[in-house]
């Protein structure tokens, strides 16, 4: 019909919205021309994907968000381990060095960032990607409310949650037990679920209809939001861009495994170079309420110079989850600023404890930090020695006079 009647079609019908794939398939080069071509989610496209939409516009508008998902070979690799199971890591990877279409458009066109931040209805859910991922740069309206059950970012620590076979069953009976007391008790908001891999999603799936068959509210509820084009759903992190609601639980899924008290330093996909931009999708999703359930706490999660970007993010967002607070604690390269700070933290390792010189939080340095000797993510003192900017003062030695005995 588009070969033989294109033009008619689009006297009709002038706004096209197609895939890449689509526009291959359907709209033969040279027998239809378009005014303007707009490409969303263009840090998830590929230029030679992209390139096709190009070449059949007079005028091009690129719109994507470089700080949110790279392109993904999500459909196109999908391995498995010794053991037969799929290997999500291998399925969900970012094609390594592989440059979007927004990517390449950035550095040829003129650009325009989008300031004015329009879902959440409450500060603390976008608070911390404004810090973290724009440099503070979005404008964000507070909320006439204070944050509650409703409103805002809230966080639910699951004591006996296990991470085993990749799945976190305490974890994903609680969220369970969230969703169905939602749908009963809230229904006029829309719901979405997030797990941080394909098989805590799988788990909460199957739980969820096993118990759901109990409660017909909760098939009105998905009834309801299926009609008005907001359906509830369960996805894993690399599915959800794109999509909002006006509730998102998410699942952090990891935890420590059965008979250990650590936390496995691996957290797949977000491990790697662009985790963190995983997470920013993450985090972003929710009009009203974002509920974080996890098995972790921040402690759990050490950070060091080495450390990803995308676990010292999932760290972050754990710590403001628990305390509203949005720290950004780092182990720096900074030597000691005096012999004497040298000194005390040589006593103290030869005590046997690990010392960490000039620890920095938005900086303001500590000049000595002692950690936990069991949970390494976590420190037991700080030490403030008279640094070099204290002893040299003019009036050092009245002060230390009046303030003596």
């Amino acid at each position: 019909i588009l070969r033989r009647a294109g033009k008619s079609v689009q006297a009709l019908k002038p706004c096209f919205m197609m895939g890449p794939m689509a526009v291959a398939q359907y709209l033969e080069p040279g027998a239809m021309q378009f005014d303007m071509v707009v490409i969303d989610e263009a840090s998830q496209l590929t230029p030679e994907e992209a390139i096709g939409a190009f070449g059949r516009a007079k005028q091009v508008i690129v719109v994507g968000d470089p700080k949110q998902l790279p392109p993904t070979n999500f459909f196109n690799r999908m391995s498995t381990t010794d053991d037969g199971d799929m290997d999500e890591d291998s399925a969900i990877s970012t094609i390594a060095g592989q440059e979007s279409i927004l990517d390449v458009c950035r550095g040829l066109m003129p650009e325009r960032m989008l300031q004015l931040h329009y879902r959440s209805r409450h500060e603390s859910l976008i608070a911390f990607s404004n810090v973290n991922f724009y440099d503070g740069k979005l404008v964000i309206f507070p909320s006439p409310f204070p944050r509650s059950k409703r409103l805002g970012l809230q966080y639910h620590h699951i004591k006996n949650g296990v991470y085993q076979n990749k799945q976190n069953q305490p974890e994903a009976m609680r969220v369970v037990d969230a969703i169905i007391n939602h749908m009963r008790c809230y229904p006029d908001d829309s719901l979405g679920v997030c797990t941080l891999n394909m098989f805590q999603r799988d788990l909460i799936e199957e739980l969820l209809e096993k118990r759901i068959k109990a409660f017909p509210e909760c098939d009105t509820y998905r009834a309801k939001w299926e009609e008005e084009g907001w359906p509830f759903f369960i996805k894993n992190l690399e599915n959800v861009q794109g999509d909002e609601r006006d509730v998102i639980f998410i699942s952090t899924t990891f935890g420590k495994a059965p008979g250990t008290n650590v936390v496995r330093q691996n957290f797949g996909p977000i491990s790697r170079p662009t985790g963190w931009r995983r997470l920013n999708v993450l985090f972003t999703r929710a009009r009203k309420s974002v509920h974080l359930y996890t098995s972790m706490e921040a402690e759990d999660i050490p950070v060091d110079q080495t450390t990803p970007e995308g676990t010292k993010a999932l760290r972050g967002y754990l710590e403001y989850a628990r305390s509203g607070v949005i720290a950004n604690v780092t182990e720096t390269d900074r030597e000691p600023d005096s012999d004497f700070e040298v000194a005390v933290a040589n006593v103290l390792r030869g005590k046997g404890f690990s010392v960490r010189p000039q620890l920095g939080v938005a900086g303001y340095f500590i000049d000595l930090a002692v950690k936990h000797p069991v949970r390494p993510g976590e420190y037991i003192a700080a030490i403030e020695c008279d640094g070099a900017s204290y002893h040299s003062g003019a009036a050092v030695r009245d002060r230390d006079r009046i303030r003596g005995p």
